[in-house]
């Protein structure tokens, strides 16, 4: 119980609500204003070229410390991938969160069709996903789904994936949210959403890390500050629980993915994150 005799619950809602009462109505139908856009836009290429030139495949692989947590300690790490979160951006805060998962016994082969399975990200991830749907796709590397979020509004996202096996033992993925829409509200939330996720096969089982890129508004980097405390909503939480929950279902054995169904559409062309020119975003 909270404070005063009310259902935590029940004083978490009155607050949420006041909050958006609160906020200044230029805050409450955020657009992505140009110098918003192009600061995003710089941030990523700067952490796409900074992923490609890394020497390592895993951040395990640089980190003893890390390793001997993720593998005989059978945590879910989580750590800022490029400095202290957030990082403030014009009119929005940008988050950066890289995880890493140890899987005992996991195969690459289980664990790309658990991830591949976009029709039941519901069924996987059921305290973060309404629903999801695949929509096409393209060989075995290219596709692009829909799905709703859970978070303190529900968020309907399109995505389009890029996977690429690097060698016998181990794939990289990206997936760029190409669109988001707030459904009944439109508070700024969640206003970008990039990941890029490593898959590693070793003797004794798996590796699986993911790094995060999230964009709110200024609103909604307030709900998610305030989330974060009375609900535990925040960008570095939802990666760690993703990666329990991808670490769950691979140990669950009786669970069968049948990976991508056949017979689905062509993917169009590869989506591809704006450039960072000089000049834009004036």
């Amino acid at each position: 119980m909270a404070d005063g005799g009310r259902p935590a619950s029940t004083v978490t809602w009155i607050l949420l609500a006041a909050l958006a009462v609160c906020a200044p109505a230029g805050l409450r139908a955020q657009e992505l204003k140009p110098a918003t856009a192009h600061a995003f836009d710089c941030y990523v290429q700067s952490a796409e070229a900074r992923l490609d030139a890394r020497k390592a495949f895993l951040a395990a692989d640089l980190d003893a410390a890390l390793n001997e947590r993720l593998v005989r300690g059978q945590r879910v790490e989580t750590f800022p991938a490029n400095g202290a979160n957030p990082h403030k951006l014009p009119a929005a805060h940008l988050y950066d969160w890289t995880g890493s998962v140890f899987i005992p016994g996991g195969t690459a082969d289980r664990t790309i069709r658990l991830l591949q399975d976009y029709d039941h990200r519901a069924q996987y991830f059921p305290d973060m996903v309404w629903e999801s749907k695949l929509a096409c796709r393209t060989g075995d590397g290219h596709f692009q789904y829909s799905m709703q979020l859970k978070q303190s509004v529900r968020i309907e996202v399109h995505s389009d994936v890029v996977w690429e096996r690097v060698d016998q033992h181990r794939w990289r993925c990206r997936s760029y949210a190409t669109s988001l829409r707030e459904i009944g509200s439109n508070h700024g939330y969640l206003l970008r959403l990039y990941s890029y996720w490593r898959v590693a096969e070793v003797e004794k089982g798996i590796y699986v890390e993911g790094e995060s890129i999230s964009l709110s508004g200024e609103f909604g980097a307030m709900a998610r500050a305030f989330g974060s405390v009375l609900l535990g909503l925040s960008p570095e939480k939802t990666l760690r629980r993703s990666l329990a929950s991808i670490r769950e279902q691979v140990l669950n054995q009786s669970l069968q993915f049948a990976g991508p169904p056949a017979g689905l559409p062509a993917c169009g062309d590869v989506f591809r994150p704006a450039r960072c020119e000089a000049g834009q975003g004036n």
